[in-house]
Order: C-alpha cells, then sequence, then structure tokens
C-alpha cells in the first residue's frame, strides 16, 4: 500500500570518550555524559509502500535527504516481536542497523569506499506501526574512536 511517510531524527553528540569505553557491560549504559552544542533536528516527507506479509512488516522507500541519493530503506519487523526492529539500506550506500530494546548490536555500514561497524544500544522502540502507523526508536550510537551520539528517531506512516 502506498504512504506518506514522516520522518523527524534528533541526533546529540557526547563529549570525551565514547560511551561504551565508559561502562562494563551494556546494561550499565546511562545518558549521563555532557553534551555538545544540543540537538540537531531533521524533519524529512517522503513516500514508499508498507505491506505486511507471512507476519512480516515492511516498509520501502527512496532516501531522499543530501548525501543519500540513491540509497533504498526497508524497515522491517516481525509482527510478534515490535520491538525487534531492522532498518536496512541498499544502493550508494549499504547498511543493516538491527535494534533490540535494551541491547546492544555491532552492525555494519559500507560507505561505498570501505565498511566499517558501529554499535547500537536500543534504549527503547515504541512500535505502533501496526495500529497508529508511529514509532519512535531510542538509541545510542558509536563509530570507534569517535563521540557517542544520540539518536531519537521518529516515524509517522500514512497511508494513501
Amino acid at each position: 500500500m502506498d504512504a506518506k511517510i514522516k520522518i523527524t531524527t534528533s541526533q546529540t553528540e557526547y563529549k570525551g570518550k565514547s560511551i561504551f569505553d565508559r561502562v562494563a557491560s551494556e546494561l550499565m549504559i546511562q545518558e549521563t555524559f555532557d553534551v555538545l552544542d544540543g540537538s540537531e533536528l531533521v524533519e524529512t516527507t517522503l513516500y514508499g509502500r508498507f505491506s505486511t506479509k507471512n507476519g512480516v512488516y515492511s516498509l520501502k522507500y527512496e532516501e531522499e535527504t543530501e548525501g543519500m541519493g540513491g540509497v533504498y530503506t526497508e524497515l522491517k519487523f516481525d509482527m510478534d516481536k515490535p520491538k525487534e526492529v531492522s532498518i536496512i539500506r541498499t544502493g550508494a550506500l549499504d547498511s543493516c542497523m538491527y535494534f533490540e530494546e535494551g541491547k546492544r548490536n555491532i552492525c555494519v555500514y559500507n560507505t561505498g569506499i570501505m565498511p566499517f561497524e558501529i554499535c547500537i544500544y536500543s534504549k527503547s522502540i515504541d512500535n505502533r506501526l501496526l495500529t497508529d502507523g508511529y514509532i519512535e526508536i531510542t538509541y545510542l550510537i558509536e563509530i570507534r574512536g569517535a563521540c557517542a551520539q544520540k539518536t531519537v528517531m521518529k516515524m509517522e506512516v500514512e497511508a494513501i
């Protein structure tokens, strides 16, 4: 089914050492670090398609943000496990990010020049895509050696 998709992301960078260097285990991660210069807010509206088949929800769209041309994204999850969400990008950039509430996952991001690992700690997943056309994922992301970033991604999906 065709859909209008509104995506809002808020990204906040943390000062100092990476978050994952500061804690002994994934369960001890806390948001108590100093923030650099506030948050960056990005809002995008685009169009795609969503479907449900064999117990899997899938939302597909082409990225339209600067630097992401020629990149196709699919958000999907097993309808029996709404707190486990995958976002798969293919095209000019390839990545597979896996979000599982309360868990840390290592994912690969391929820039076309070289792939690198990113660590994602999914703090919370409010997945109401099946009932209200809405999902919000709050996560911490780190690229080894760089400052960690807190991201809140909200998507509103409306059938058209």
